[in-house]
């Protein structure tokens, strides 16, 4: 199975395959978290995955990582298979795939100093001296802006929360990974420190050759970082295509209405008027046969009932794929120069392009 990726002569750094994730409920039922998920990651790409609250984002990015393991399915990191393998092959991967969480100061231990906070990845891997890992500690904590004279001996709570998801990048960074995994990193932050932190992420992945994989709800964010989106919707993949084709042309209604409901203050951006969306997400206890947007999708027919659709490559490009029996006609939507956006941290609800030097 090849799945499209933005620069395939150079091959996928990250293969995931038929990813299935789930967790007990009440009597015998299991809760759907993620369902037959599968996609391709390309080295040096940003791959941004979208979807409301629910949709399995970070299950997916846990899964991953083996944080915890997916029921089934399979992750390879550079041809290297992550989840069928050894409690210390694992842990060598792991060197090479790191995490970045949402809330940075509950995700780091109040107690510690910074510089302890830092060093702790490398304290768990072993074979470093004392020394050396204060050096490289130091070299990660001044790669995302923070003196480490100034910053090494202070506590989470005695800095900003800007400063904190700086803390939380350096800490995953130490390790020199080639793969990070950022869940929602921004989303608890004020609008002007987002822009501070999304520009140092794609600053350090410029400087560090990185592979990002950047979770959000927020589909202004994602548009700014990422070269390709993915869009989620009950634990399934709805459409995945490169930026600025998904948002000047989304193919599938659940993306059409998650783009419809961005605000703008330039009316004369917004999208055509399209039906409205009816109803409530079902609950994933009791998914509906077929197309899982169906029971709220205007275009739904019998067909969508009795079949689930495939995720498949549209005729106008195999970089755009969509799971959607009847996909959207081509249209002028939300545009824009998403390669130039990247370069700036494009935050509507600001009414603003922002790029800020430092927290």
């Amino acid at each position: 199975m090849t799945l499209a990726c933005l620069s395939p002569e150079t091959g996928p750094l990250l293969e995931v395959r038929h990813i299935v994730k789930t967790y007990p409920a009440r009597g015998a039922r299991r809760v759907q978290a993620v369902s037959d998920v599968s996609f391709d990651l390309a080295r040096g790409e940003t791959l941004g995955i979208v979807g409301e609250s629910g949709s399995g984002k970070s299950t997916l990015a846990r899964a991953l990582l083996a944080l915890p393991h997916p029921d089934s399915g399979s992750v390879s990191l550079a041809g290297s298979p992550v989840l069928a393998v050894g409690k210390a092959h694992l842990r060598e991967l792991r060197r090479q795939m790191q995490m970045v969480f949402q809330d940075p100061l509950s995700s780091l231990n109040p107690a510690q100093r910074v510089f302890d906070i830092v060093e702790m990845p490398l304290v768990a891997v072993g074979g470093y001296t004392r020394p050396e890992r204060r050096r490289l500690a130091g070299e990660a904590l001044a790669s995302v802006g923070l003196d480490p004279a100034r910053f090494g001996q202070r506590k989470p709570y005695e800095i900003s929360g800007g400063q904190c998801q700086r803390v939380s990048i350096a800490r995953a960074l130490v390790l020199d990974p080639r793969l990070l995994v950022c869940d929602e990193p921004v989303s608890a932050l004020d609008v002007s420190v987002q822009a501070q932190v999304l520009n140092l992420l794609e600053d350090i992945k410029d400087a560090r050759a990185l592979t990002l994989l950047f979770i959000s709800h927020d589909l202004s964010v994602v548009r700014g970082i990422s070269d390709r989106v993915m869009v989620m919707y009950l634990g399934k993949v709805c459409e995945i295509a490169p930026t600025q084709a998904l948002y000047a042309n989304p193919r599938h209604p659940y993306t059409a209405t998650l783009l419809d409901a961005v605000p703008t203050l330039e009316p004369s951006r917004r999208s055509p008027s399209r039906p409205m969306v009816r109803g409530e997400t079902p609950s994933p206890l009791n998914m509906p046969s077929g197309c899982r947007f169906r029971t709220r999708c205007p275009r739904a027919e019998a067909r969508c009932a009795a079949e689930e659709p495939p995720l498949r490559a549209l005729a106008d490009g195999a970089a755009h794929q969509v799971a959607c029996h009847f996909p959207l006609a081509g249209h002028a939507g939300v545009a824009g120069d998403a390669s130039s956006a990247r370069r700036h941290a494009t935050l509507h609800g600001a009414g603003a392009e922002l790029r800020v030097a430092a927290c």
